[in-house]
């Protein structure tokens, strides 16, 4: 075992760390981890606590906020992982063998989240978790002997699940692919994959319904998001010059190409081009280049942020 400092105030312990180019750490941060592997272009904030049995590997172009608390035995994270402040992995049974976390590529964690560990969960690629959402893989307290309910088990969500804010998933429960819940609902059976369900508990509202292949509709989401990008790119102080080939699907800005069939980014990349990549991003519509997104700070923020008296 050994301790590595990681900055004035954070450090690592444990047995092997490998961390990748332009790593971030805020202060307070401890990692405890026998293995921990980091990518390259992580950010990682403050006041973050991993205690973490065997591996944590934390994919490249991620961002973990503060005052996060994480224990398992594995933490998986993929490239891209947006996780917010506040998000408690652990919680009951937390020491458990099966206290296992795998998160697939691009995927956003949202604050307050919880996800308890007592067996292990599952994320696909592409998920969101809104605020408030809680996972649970273990749920009993009155005495099962006479009869009350208790329910052990893992949890497993597909590729691009939407599971908005205060929605709760109970234990032994599988969602499918493609699938959207609705606010506020609890899940307390497995959902087919491209469904919209919701409620208390919830149900399949509509099947089949994701995804879908309509170029009408893309085209004019396509339109309408460029023309509030140029309401955006004004209040930024500059111009965009944008023009959209809707038989071709793509995207001219400025010396780049955005390709929104195949999502492929070509030709000169400037600032403001990663500006555009990042408000798609927001848009739903997500460019994947290897680098992480970035976006021009408002000048009423930036004189603010930049001014030292």
């Amino acid at each position: 075992m050994k301790k590595i400092p990681l900055s004035d105030s954070s450090y690592f312990i444990g047995e092997s760390l490998t961390i990748g180019e332009n790593f971030e750490v805020g202060n307070n941060t401890v990692i405890r981890a026998t293995n921990c592997v980091i990518g390259d272009n992580v950010r990682i904030g403050s006041d973050n606590k991993f205690l973490i049995g065997e591996s944590l590997s934390i994919g490249s172009n991620s961002i973990i906020g503060n005052a996060n608390d994480f224990t398992a035995i594995t933490c998986e994270f993929g490239e891209y992982l947006f996780l917010d402040s506040h998000v408690l992995v652990g919680h009951g049974g937390k020491f458990s063998y099966d206290s296992r976390l795998s998160v697939g590529p691009y995927c956003m964690i949202c604050a307050y989240t919880k996800i308890n560990v007592n067996y292990s969960v599952k994320i696909g690629a592409g998920v969101g978790l809104g605020e408030y959402v809680d996972i649970w893989t273990h749920g009993s307290y009155p005495p099962v002997l006479e009869g009350f309910p208790a329910q052990f088990g893992p949890v497993v969500l597909g590729d691009n699940v939407w599971l908005p804010a205060k929605s709760t998933v109970l234990p032994n429960v599988t969602i499918g692919d493609h699938v959207v819940i609705g606010v506020n609902s609890v899940i307390n059976k497995s959902l087919p994959s491209g469904c919209l369900a919701g409620g208390i508990p919830a149900k399949v509202l509509r099947e089949n319904l994701y995804p879908s292949v309509d170029a009408e509709r893309n085209r004019k989401l396509v339109y309408e998001i460029i023309e509030e990008y140029g309401r955006l790119s004004a209040f930024k102080g500059f111009e965009a010059k944008i023009e959209f080939d809707p038989q071709q699907m793509t995207i001219q800005f400025d010396e780049a190409l955005f390709a929104l069939e195949n999502k492929e980014l070509t030709g000169t990349i400037n600032e403001k081009v990663e500006d555009f990549r990042d408000f798609l991003r927001r848009r739903g519509i997500k460019f994947y280049t290897g680098q992480p997104f970035k976006s021009i700070l408002p000048p009423c923020y930036a004189k603010l942020l930049n001014y030292e008296a």
